[in-house]
Order: structure tokens, then sequence, then C-alpha cells
């Protein structure tokens, strides 16, 4: 009897109709998966990337919407910077930079315009610069032999010579002359002290006058 009172009709159905279900269940995703592998080796994916038109799926990117859910803290904190800084070749990249190309965009006028000279020179400690220079090592790269030689060169000394030579001449005989004139006075009031008589007036070479005779 307890069977017969634990058995029902409507459980008995229902495992069944599970039972049923499990088995559809199974076979339909066999079928799906091949049936999914049929269609994936017959679909052309270049064909299908060609139709995508990309810049209408861009139009209806909301870039901020999707920039403004971007944690960039995160991302920095999760970002191995020195790892990426020994990756990058800089030599490979300082050989690609066209300095002359960029040297041609720049307005050197405008950037000299721009400069406060005044301001730079007042933060110059010319007394620390004086200290650092080593005067002998420039004393010593000066060529003054070169520099005398080029200064000569520019210089016409023998024209200079012959111009002057002939004033110092001049001037030369005449102070050998003025000498002379001092020595010869010298002689004189020396002679007239001796001999007792009386010298010739200041300031002129000629004698006295005769006295009158008695």
């Amino acid at each position: 009897m307890a069977e017969e009172e634990g058995w029902s009709p409507v459980a008995f159905v229902a495992r069944r109709a599970r039972s049923a279900l499990n088995i559809v269940d199974e076979a339909a995703g066999v079928v799906i998966r091949a049936l999914a592998g049929v269609v994936l080796d017959r679909i052309d994916l270049d064909d299908v990337v060609s139709r995508v038109d990309v810049n209408r799926i861009a139009d209806r990117i909301d870039v901020r919407r999707v920039a403004d859910r971007v944690d960039v803290e995160r991302i920095a904190d999760r970002v191995d910077v020195n790892r990426i800084a020994e990756r990058v070749d800089v030599g490979a990249i300082v050989d690609r930079v066209d300095v002359d190309g960029i040297a041609d965009r720049v307005d050197v006028d405008r950037v000299a315009d721009r400069i406060d000279v005044n301001r730079v020179a007042d933060q110059v400690d010319v007394d620390r610069v004086a200290e650092r220079v080593d005067v002998d090592s420039v004393i010593v790269r000066i060529d003054l032999v070169g520099l005398t030689h080029d200064v000569l060169s520019e210089i016409d000394l023998g024209r200079i010579v012959r111009d002057t030579g002939g004033g110092m001449a001049a001037e030369t005989a005449d102070a050998v002359r003025l000498l002379g004139r001092r020595g010869d006075r010298g002689v004189n009031r020396f002679s007239d002290r001796l001999l007792r008589r009386a010298g010739p007036a200041q300031g002129n070479g000629a004698g006295p006058p005769p006295r009158p005779a008695r």
C-alpha cells in the first residue's frame, strides 16, 4: 500500500518529461556546435571585415563617456615605466628625428623677442663664472706668435719709421745742441768764478756789456 500511496502519475510524468528535456538539450547542444563549426568554416572573415563601416562605428562611440569611465590612476599604477624605458630604442628614435626640419620650423626671431636678456643677466653669477675660468688654459691656447704676426702684417712699420725718422733725428740733434750749450755755459761760469769775472746775464748766451774806460 505504501508504494501505491507514494506513486503518483503526475510525478512520474514530470520525471519522464525532465529526462526527455535533458536528452533534447544535449542533442541540441551537439547539433548547434556542429552547425557552428560548419558555419564558421564557410564564413569569409575578410569579406565580413571589409563590409564593416569602421567610421560609422567610430561616429557612434561617445569618446568622452568612455574616457570618463577610464580609471587613469589605476592604469598608471599598473604601468611599469622602467620596463617600458628599457625597451625604448633611444638611438633609433634619434636617428629618425629630422633635426634640420625642426630647426627650419623654429622662429628664432620670435623666440629671441620673448627672452628677457636683462632678467637672464641678473641671474648670472659673474664671480662664480670667473672662478671656474681656467685663465692659464686660455692663455696657453692663444697663438701669441701668430697674433703678433697678423698685427704686424696689418701695420706698415717701415713707413712709420720713415715718416717719423726725420723728426726723431731733428729732435735728437736739438737735444745734443742744447746739452752742448748747457755744458759751455757751465764751463764759462766756472771760469768766471775762478777768474772773478762777472758772468753773462741770465736767460741768454750773450756776454756782459763792455765797461766804459776810466
